[in-house]
């Protein structure tokens, strides 16, 4: 199995067991990345037909942001939280209605999600009470065109494309916003660019923003495709401090709804990691 990469500007790589690690510093013209000059990030990617494609990427990432802090109310000083969408148990099939803002995680973990759309849903590729995003979108071809990472369900803005996310201290409930130092997310179905050709950054579907208090964009790329149904790409930064205030996801060439092909590509959403919510400041 191999792992399709994208990169330019490379400031280390680690073979891993299950494919490819880079780690990037900012300003690379390939990934249409944008970087300030107080620090620029460590960037990982990778992108492949299955879960274990990425696993040895999203493990680097993971080690790097520090030990998972699960539902701990802050402020902490260290570590990260993560949302796999599957309420702990791979046997939830449920999918939930779309909402936004989607506060499911916003006491907990200290994260907020809205989009521009209806609303934001948690829902399997197909099955579950509700029939999944095959159900929810209306076209059974959903069952069979996307994979999870972590079992069993995806994440999806219900009428468009665009996820927000925004951080505060867990425990808070959202009166205290955060600050943090990196984000990373897990994509399925990711078919632009295909990875070749000058105009491969142009062509991307999904595309990342990391922004800081100002609503200034830090750094900003494509996320690496894997042409193929239900394949798999992860993306993440990490800043060596807490600067990232938002981050702005757009999934896919076309919100969900049509089928899957060369003039739309759609793309789901799975694991979100993220550095622990630090104080704004």
């Amino acid at each position: 199995m191999q792992t399709k990469q994208s990169v330019m500007k490379i400031a280390s790589t680690v073979v891993a067991a299950f494919g490819l690690l880079s780690i990037l510093l900012a300003g690379s013209e390939t990934l249409h990345a944008q970087g300030r000059d107080d620090g620029p990030p460590a960037v990982f990617q990778a992108a492949g037909a299955t879960a274990a494609s990425i696993q040895s990427t999203v493990d680097a990432y993971r080690a790097r942001l520090g030990d998972p802090n699960g539902n701990n109310p802050g402020p902490l000083q260290k570590g990260r939280r993560e949302i796999n969408w599957d309420g702990g148990n791979p046997n939830i099939l449920d999918t939930t209605a779309p909402v936004t803002p989607f506060n499911v995680f916003l006491n907990t973990r200290g994260s907020q999600f809205t989009t521009p759309g209806i609303g934001l849903s948690q829902a399997p590729p197909s099955g579950g009470p509700q029939g999944g995003l095959a159900v929810l979108f209306g076209n059974p071809s959903y069952a069979k065109a996307f994979r999870t990472f972590s079992p069993s369900r995806l994440f999806t803005p219900v009428g468009s494309n665009v996820t927000n996310a925004s951080f505060f201290i867990p425990g808070t409930n959202g009166t205290v916003p955060a600050t943090v130092r990196g984000f990373g997310a897990v994509f399925t179905d990711v078919d632009q660019p295909d990875g070749r050709g000058p105009l491969a950054v142009q062509k991307s579907s999904t595309l990342i923003e990391y922004l800081d208090k100002d609503s200034r964009v830090l750094f900003s790329s494509v996320v690496p495709a894997s042409p193929g149904n239900g394949n798999l790409s992860f993306f993440g930064i990490v800043f060596e401090d807490a600067r990232i205030a938002a981050v702005r996801i757009q999934a896919g060439s076309v919100a969900p709804g049509p089928n899957d092909d060369k003039n739309h590509d759609v793309v789901m959403m799975d694991d979100f990691i993220y550095g622990e919510p630090q104080l704004l400041k």
